[in-house]
């Protein structure tokens, strides 16, 4: 009877002690890696999930009409939502203001967007109190008060309403002094002759 001898990877008392640091070593990593590995898995949840898809326990035997009808938090990007807001341009007023002369201010828009519902106001320049002028109004008649008042029109655009309401950023024109009294004179008093 023939006794055949096995070789194969049998540590030695020798071998066993050069093996150890590559042991722990090895442990180590693998470790570590089923530490990435869980941390991985539980850290994010991605956006527009809602909570009802969070237990996996609620979801078991759920239909299609089921997962569809569940509320879901969809969000836009805030890049995607600052694209789509409305952009006066080329905002100016007719001319120079003056002191019981109406001034209209004027604009055009950027992209496509209609003019509706857009707010326009007159500004007066910052100062320890900022002053609104007129608000939703396209034109405006500076008071005696306002004389040698640094003022600006400007546009801030508003599409939509409710939650599909967009503000875009407001424009307005360069800052214009208004100019002094342009009155007619009084007229004369009649004299009996």
């Amino acid at each position: 009877m023939t006794t055949t001898q096995r070789t194969g990877l049998a540590l030695t008392p020798e071998c066993r002690e050069c093996n150890v640091p590559i042991r722990r070593t090895l442990t180590g990593l693998a470790g570590t890696l089923l530490l990435v590995l869980l941390a991985g898995c539980s850290e994010h949840q991605p956006p527009g999930v809602s909570q009802a898809y969070a237990d996996h326990d609620a979801l078991e035997g759920a239909t299609l009409s089921r997962a569809e009808t569940a509320p879901r938090e969809v969000t836009a990007p805030r890049e995607v939502t600052s694209r789509m807001r409305p952009v006066a341009a080329a905002v100016g007023m007719t001319g120079t203001p003056q002191v019981g002369r109406v001034v209209s201010g004027t604009y055009r828009w950027m992209a496509d967007w209609p003019e509706t519902d857009t707010v326009h106001l007159w500004e007066a320049a910052a100062g320890p109190t900022r002053i609104r002028i007129v608000g939703r109004s396209r034109d405006m008649m500076p008071s005696a008060g306002l004389r040698g008042v640094r003022i600006r029109y400007c546009v801030k655009p508003v599409i939509g309403t409710g939650d599909m309401r967009l503000t875009g950023h407001k424009t307005c024109s360069s800052w214009t002094t208004v100019d002094g009294t342009s009155a007619a004179p009084a007229p004369a008093a009649a004299t009996a002759g």
